[in-house]
């Protein structure tokens, strides 16, 4: 195997202290301040280029990054320190601030902008920057214009800052509250009847007493397990009504984000985040997401119209309505029931530590990439780390670092997802950086009496959310521009897909009970159960996502300033729930709930972005079918995949990346038309 002769070593999470960490961030922030300073000192609009500006500026925002994303998020997120987390995200705010400050610079966006004529106008010519370079300028002309540089007015520049000042304080507090939270609800043990005893032993005991915590996936196992339909009501409720403060913080950012975009020149915020998507425009946006809900609705009333037959067998009369807190009790009883699929005895052969190498040799066979576990240090004890290679067939070459963080504890960010530890990019002296990844999960911890034991969706969180490191780890690029909302998660809802394989199922299943540890194989029959429930309630998933991406659109579109002050979210999430799902909400629906202060989404960056998810679920499918379907384990199909798609990472136009795959823009009819074929067989 051709290797090079060092390994890079893998990120440094050593002597990390509060103190610590400030001083880093702010040892970087002036070195990013001193080199804007020098380049406006040095040069003007006529003597700027892309490589004696544009290149210091890129290479300043590569190493930046490579410390920045460590000190900041990871810390804030998954720190076991409750100092490094405020501090982390102390560091967080400062960091926030001085890059809107640099992004607002007229001089140094004076000189982007004359780069980004003169380089419109050569490309006609003779193309001197090649396709990553040009798509590089065109992406940090555009953070100038998107962040305030080109603003004339003192006042209006004024005001610009202090807004964004105030957003990032507002977003940063509501993180800290999603993290540091660590509520539930009490109940007596046979209020539980019906919950698998190994989840029971994962909550919090008090005497008689059980607390079903909002993490960890209680919430989830009980509203799917527990027979007492009172128990999921109180559960339900009060998981909806979690973060209250979130509620104000929510409409006090809708305020603040519409006014920053009318000072910028958008029509509202929508339309300001949508500038750098993959989607051209929010008209397009809503089209879509209108078109899914119209040809998606007719099939989700039928899905919801089957759920309550089963509802009528337990009542011995006809009812009329599925509440919220019936959808998943009796989507178990009927996947259960009709199609020989227990879950509580599937969960037995998903074994987290098991599945996730599981998962690792199925990326080894598809995209051609070795994971080779190596002894380092991170930010807790239970995180294992790997190395990532090429396989010897495709050369052997070092790709970059996978850190795996699985199980719950306190002060740790408890939903699933990724981050980007250290991106991939060109060194300024021409040598590669090699990036570092982080999958995050908060399953329960196993203990020497309990294995930590999958349900099949958190199997396929674990893909989903494993695809983004692979993601980052196979593309090989110049720079570390960020992905497009709308483009980063179609490669893993692609990945979705395997988890409904029967042959993928039996390779990641093995029994893992204390009676039969580690012996096993998953049957074949539950395998091929499992697979024929990938459509059963589908629509209705889909227009779970679409019912967000709907309110956050809303809210975020607001008619004028004034509407955007005087708006109710509450009213509007409960809205878009009453016109898109199929099921019902019980009493007093319009005021009951607020589900929007623990929409995390509106908190982190993805405001006016959610759209992505829904899309993003019907293109994959798209994609899937088109290249996947006929041999989804095929090594050329998934090399072809990793080089086409994966390796090209944000450096270039997305919706070319994936028309270059596909031969076409991908579709939402492929989903509609298998969907409406399940139906009708």
């Amino acid at each position: 195997m051709s290797a090079p002769s060092k390994v890079p070593p893998p990120p440094s999470f050593e002597n990390l202290t509060p103190d610590a960490v400030l001083a880093e961030i702010q040892d970087i922030l002036n070195s990013t301040s001193t080199l804007h300073d020098d380049l406006a000192a040095t040069f003007t609009p006529a003597t700027a280029t892309f490589h004696n500006v544009v290149r210091p500026i890129v290479d300043d925002t590569n190493r930046a990054a490579c410390r920045l994303r460590i000190l900041t998020i990871l810390l804030g997120q998954l720190s076991p320190d409750r100092g490094l987390r405020d501090a982390a995200r102390e560091a967080e705010k400062r960091v926030a601030t001085a890059q809107a400050n640099v992004l607002m610079r007229p001089d140094i966006a004076s000189l982007v902008a004359a780069i980004h004529e003169h380089e419109i106008q050569r490309a006609a010519l003779d193309g001197t920057l090649d396709g990553q370079d040009q798509h590089l300028l065109a992406h940090i002309h555009g953070e100038y214009v998107r962040s305030g540089a080109y603003l004339r007015n003192e006042e209006d520049r004024q005001q610009l800052r202090a807004a964004l000042e105030e957003i990032n304080h507002v977003r940063c507090a509501a993180q800290a509250a999603f993290t540091e939270e660590d509520d539930g609800i009490w109940f007596e043990r046979p209020d539980l009847a019906g919950v698998p005893e190994n989840i029971l032993a994962s909550m919090p005991q008090e005497g008689t007493r059980t607390q079903v915590t909002f993490r960890n996936g209680h919430v989830t196992a009980v509203m799917r397990y527990a027979v007492s339909i009172e128990t999921r009501r109180r559960l339900f409720v009060a998981e909806q009504n979690r973060l209250p403060e979130n509620v104000t913080r929510l409409a006090s950012l809708v305020s603040l984000r519409d006014k920053v975009a009318r000072l910028l020149g958008f029509e509202h915020h929508a339309a300001l985040k949508i500038d750098n998507k993959m989607a051209p425009s929010v008209p397009y946006v809503e089209a879509q997401l209108d078109g899914l809900q119209r040809k998606l609705k007719p099939l989700a009333l039928a899905e919801t119209n089957n759920l309550i037959r089963l509802k009528e067998r337990d009542y011995g009369e006809p009812v009329s309505e599925l509440y919220s807190w019936e959808r998943a009790y009796y989507i178990h009883r009927q996947t259960q029931e009709n199609f020989s699929v227990d879950q509580v005895l599937l969960s037995e052969y998903f074994e987290a530590n098991h599945t996730l190498q599981g998962m690792l040799d199925v990326f080894h066979d598809l995209f051609w990439i070795d994971f080779k576990p190596i002894q380092t240090s991170a930010w807790h004890d239970s995180v294992v780390a790997y190395e990532a290679w090429d396989t010897p067939s495709e050369g052997g070459k070092f790709l970059g670092h996978l850190y795996v963080d699985l199980f719950e504890r306190k002060g740790k960010y408890h939903g699933a997802h990724h981050i980007l530890i250290q991106p991939g990019f060109i060194e300024a002296n021409g040598e590669k950086h090699y990036p570092a990844s982080a999958f995050v999960c908060s399953f329960p911890e196993p203990s020497l009496s309990r294995p930590s034991l999958l349900q099949h969706s958190e199997v396929k969180t674990m893909f989903h959310e494993l695809g983004h490191s692979i993601h980052n780890i196979a593309a090989r690029t110049k720079c570390s521009i960020p992905h497009s909302r709308d483009f980063i998660e179609i490669p893993s809802i692609i990945l979705e897909n395997w988890i409904w394989l029967p042959d993928v199922l039996i390779r990641l299943g093995r029994h893992y009970t204390r009676d039969h540890d580690g012996q096993g194989a998953l049957p074949r029959e539950l395998a091929e159960s499992i697979a024929r429930t990938r459509n059963v309630n589908r629509a209705n998933n889909i227009l779970a996502q679409v019912q967000p991406a709907l309110f956050d659109l809303a809210i975020h579109s607001p008619s004028s300033h004034k509407a955007a002050l005087d708006m109710d979210t509450t009213e509007i999430w409960n809205r878009t729930k009453r016109n898109v799902l199929t099921h019902s909400f019980g009493p007093n629906p319009q005021n009951w709930g607020a589900g929007q202060a623990r929409f995390a989404h509106m908190f982190r960056k993805n405001d006016g972005s959610y759209f992505a998810y829904p899309l993003s679920m019907v293109f994959a499918v798209d994609i899937f079918m088109s290249a996947f379907a006929q041999d989804p384990m095929s090594p050329e199909t998934g090399r072809r995949y990793r080089y086409q798609v994966l390796e090209p990472g944000s450096s270039l136009p997305e919706i070319e990346i994936l028309k270059d795959f596909l031969g076409r823009e991908p579709s939402s009819e492929t989903i509609i038309n298998e969907l409406y074929q399940y139906h009708q067989s």
